[in-house]
């Protein structure tokens, strides 16, 4: 009897050493501090084309996006992030869009910003009219779940 209370207490306290803090956008109880993976990997992008990521961010999530050029010139033509109403201004060439982080000609891109509750797009363009090019792209948010 004596060994099982022993095994128990240990088991227990390895237990509670294993639980998962809880923090709420308060600072109380509400949720785990957690990463969700978005896209890891490479992506090939045609003349002409771009690669779009959506995704749908809670309020306090933060994006992490990063983006390398693997092939083609060496160079990301253009990219950008912002939300699904802008995306779709842009897309339709419609003259008061807003993007944010917009750069051109770069080798590798970077964003990291804090997000209200949306629909964002991240995008990486290729104004090749001949090479493919493709992207090394590793992108995920971090917020409470």
């Amino acid at each position: 009897m004596g060994k099982l209370l022993t095994a128990l207490l240990v088991i227990g306290a390895v237990l509670m050493g294993c639980e998962t803090e809880e923090i709420g956008e308060d600072g109380g109880n509400g949720g785990t501090l957690t990463n969700v993976d978005l896209f890891h990997g490479y992506y090939d992008v045609g003349p002409g084309y771009h690669f779009r990521l959506k995704f749908r961010a809670r309020k306090g999530d933060t994006l992490y996006f990063e983006a390398r050029s693997r092939d083609g010139d060496g160079n990301i033509n253009y990219a950008f992030w912002a939300d699904s109403v802008n995306y779709v201004k842009w897309l339709n060439d419609d003259s008061t869009f807003s993007l944010r982080g917009y750069t051109e000609e770069v080798q590798t891109v970077s964003y990291t910003p804090a997000l209200d509750s949306a629909v964002y797009y991240v995008v990486l363009g290729n104004s090749s009219s001949i090479t493919t090019k493709r992207f090394w792209i590793r992108a995920y948010l971090r917020g409470l779940r």
